[in-house]
């Protein structure tokens, strides 16, 4: 890697470097093999001082838009509510009946469409760990996250543990196969945000579900969303780049 190229900290310390050294002292697999940098992580928090960590995370990210005032209304009314009742009566008043207009109001009707569909779980009193993963992706994460995206027309949300075309992009990339060989394909997640009509395959955010936290063995966490997410999703914002060249100014923005 070109020095030129890499983070350098106040401190004089290059986090490519850094990263690299940590990695080739690990046996087991890490995200600082893929230098994917965690400020969360206990193995980078120990290795960087408070003052550095400091600086790496003032660093500026591209801005999230905020939430207009409408919608920012809207939540305040559910706030501090556990009646399941009274929850339902706001979202009946909340209702646009013959007034609903998709451009304007989408949001909006997906908030009460999701709390909705949570209040009707929850009554219904199947929400437990004993379902399997499936079960909360169809009843659960599907209305949460699947229906979020309903006026975006050029984004779909790829599910039924489709693999990541940016990860297998990367990983054939250098591959020379042998003949016969396949294909390398990329990571399964649970759900992947993918653009869709443009023949590109874009690719924008992945995500994994689980019913637990961890699982028997607690390693589940670690796993997927500790390693398996962190470096599918890099995979995609490094394919994102290379599909804008790189452009300095467009990708402050993505």
């Amino acid at each position: 890697m070109d020095k030129q190229f890499m983070w350098k900290l106040s401190s004089g310390r290059l986090i490519e470097e850094e990263l690299y050294k940590l990695g080739k002292d690990l046996e087991l697999e890490h995200t600082v093999h893929s230098f994917i940098l965690d400020v969360d992580d206990k193995l980078i928090a120990e290795h960087f001082t408070e003052a550095e960590l400091r600086e790496i995370e003032d660093t500026p990210i591209p801005e999230v838009s905020e939430l207009s005032d409408e919608i920012v209304n809207l939540l305040n009314k559910f706030v501090g509510k556990t009646n399941l009742n009274e929850i339902r009566q706001i979202i009946k008043e909340e209702s646009f009946g013959n007034n609903y207009y998709r451009e304007k109001h989408h949001d909006m009707d997906y908030i009460c469409l999701a709390l909705h569909a949570l209040v009707r779980e929850i009554e219904s009193e199947l929400i437990t760990d004993t379902k399997l993963e499936n079960w909360f992706n169809c009843h659960v994460w599907s209305v949460i996250f699947d229906q979020a995206f309903g006026d975006v027309k050029t984004m779909a949300i790829v599910r039924g543990e489709s693999t990541s075309v940016s990860t297998a992009t990367r990983k054939n990339k250098q591959a020379k196969r042998k003949l016969g060989e396949r294909r390398k394909i990329g990571r399964k997640g649970d759900w992947i945000l993918r653009a869709v009509g443009n023949g590109s395959k874009d690719e924008f955010g992945a995500g994994e579900a689980s019913k637990c936290w961890l699982d028997e063995y607690e390693t589940k966490y670690l796993r997927e969303g500790g390693l398996k997410l962190p470096k599918t999703l890099k995979d995609m914002l490094l394919s994102l780049m290379e599909r804008i060249s790189w452009n300095s100014e467009i990708r402050k923005k993505i």
